[in-house]
């Protein structure tokens, strides 16, 4: 065999290596390019020092993390919005009494529920108004009596069925439940045996529900009352003991009005500020002071100005419920002065105790009205009583559009009452 024939094979094998080595060297080149430092910076001058993938991988990790802070920021906005409308918003406090918060919400329901109320009542009467037409246009006389005092129970009525008015009369309605609460709670103390008579029962709590639903008429359920206002019965029942602690509260109070009673005589001096008042008591306290001559100079109250503030005997629940809290205190004693007192209607008072008559008779009338005003004569009192502390309530939250009922409307406007048909001759 020949040289050449015995060289090929190495030849080949030689020409293999070659280009095996041509291609590894490509491959190391290129290793090397993408790991090579260009000195490049990769941003505001820094990362030159890295690699071309040193700087791919920081890049795609930057991309990567810009796009899920944003999804985060995002999702983050959506969280804050449902929390701020279902969480937030609902549990702001609209007002306070003695530190318990009465949040929109529960101001919202129970505005819904007063507007229910009010709304079905009207309803009913109209519905009467239209049955009794035809006998008040038949001459019947009683029929006739019937239809004025209904006319002008609806006007009443659709006066009371405004925003401004019915808003108001829910504020205050959420604001003295807080007293009603706080005063039941001193009177349990007391007297356990109260309780029974201050707390609502279910059974009271279930029949005022019961009625409730059935004041709706056909063409607008209960059910369509829950829903369009986004309430459920938990809801409406919260509303309805408020009203029933309300009543229990009102017969209880009443039931303590009674003659004859313990009556206190008194005699004071009314004014207008605070700083009156102790420009006043100290003249009273001073030596040898004539209540006669005071009263006339500095008295606003025109009945007792000229008898030398003399008022005669008063008696729990027929006077002013602001003087009451302290003339009829326990520890009181005769002759006693009073620090300066605020009354029910707003002004001032420094009052001297005369003497006690506990049997003094009371007119049958006064105290009839008395017992009627038993509930609202005493939350006058708690009201400007100095143990108690009120919040002025908010008006953006309590007229906000969100706290509105959708049903009823309180903008709606009820069809004018039609005059009653003359009498058929």
């Amino acid at each position: 065999m020949s040289n050449q024939t015995m060289q090929k094979p190495g030849a080949k094998t030689r020409a293999r290596q070659k280009t095996t080595s041509r291609s590894s060297a490509f491959r190391r080149q290129t290793a090397i390019a993408s790991a090579r430092r260009d000195g490049k910076p990769l941003i505001f001058g820094w990362g030159g020092h890295l690699t071309r993938i040193q700087k791919t991988r920081i890049q795609r990790r930057a991309a990567y993390s810009f796009f899920g802070l944003i999804v985060a920021l995002i999702l983050g906005v959506f969280i804050f919005g449902w929390l701020q409308q279902n969480v937030l918003i609902p549990n702001a406090t609209i007002a306070s009494v003695n530190g318990a918060k009465i949040t929109q919400e529960t101001y919202r329901k129970t505005l819904a529920y007063n507007a229910a109320v009010l709304w079905n009542h009207i309803e009913d009467e109209l519905k009467q108004q239209t049955a009794l037409a035809p006998k008040v246009q038949a001459g019947d006389a009683a029929a006739t009596n019937q239809q004025n005092i209904l006319d002008s129970q609806i006007q009443a009525d659709e006066s009371n069925y405004q925003q401004a008015q019915i808003t108001l009369t829910t504020m205050n309605d959420l604001t003295e439940d807080q007293l009603i609460q706080h005063s039941a709670q001193s009177f349990e103390q007391k007297d356990a045996a109260l309780k029974s008579k201050l707390e609502p029962s279910q059974k009271a709590v279930d029949t005022a529900l019961s009625a409730f639903k059935k004041s709706f008429p056909p063409s607008t359920p209960y059910s369509q009352f829950l829903q369009q206002n986004n309430l459920t019965e938990a809801d409406v029942r919260a509303a309805v003991t408020l009203q029933v602690r309300r009543d229990l509260m009102q017969t209880y109070l009443a039931s303590l009005l009674v003659s004859p009673t313990r009556q206190a005589h008194i005699r004071k001096i009314e004014v207008s500020s605070q700083a009156d008042g102790n420009s006043v008591r100290a003249k009273l306290t001073a030596k040898n002071a004539d209540w006669k001559t005071i009263a006339k100079q500095d008295s606003l109250d025109a009945n007792t100005k000229t008898t030398g503030g003399d008022a005669g005997f008063v008696a729990a629940g027929l006077s002013d419920a602001g003087l009451e809290l302290w003339i009829f205190d326990p520890a009181r004693k005769v002759n006693e002065i009073s620090p300066v007192l605020k009354d029910a209607s707003g002004t001032f008072d420094v009052v001297q105790i005369l003497g006690f008559d506990n049997k003094h008779p009371v007119d049958a009338k006064l105290l009839a009205d008395a017992k009627n005003n038993a509930l609202s004569h005493f939350l006058d009192g708690q009201r400007v009583a100095t143990t108690n502390t009120l919040t002025t309530p908010n008006q953006d939250m309590m007229n906000a559009t969100r706290n509105l009922p959708v049903f009823p409307d309180l903008n709606f406007q009820f069809p004018a009452a039609s005059p009653t048909p003359a009498p058929v001759q």
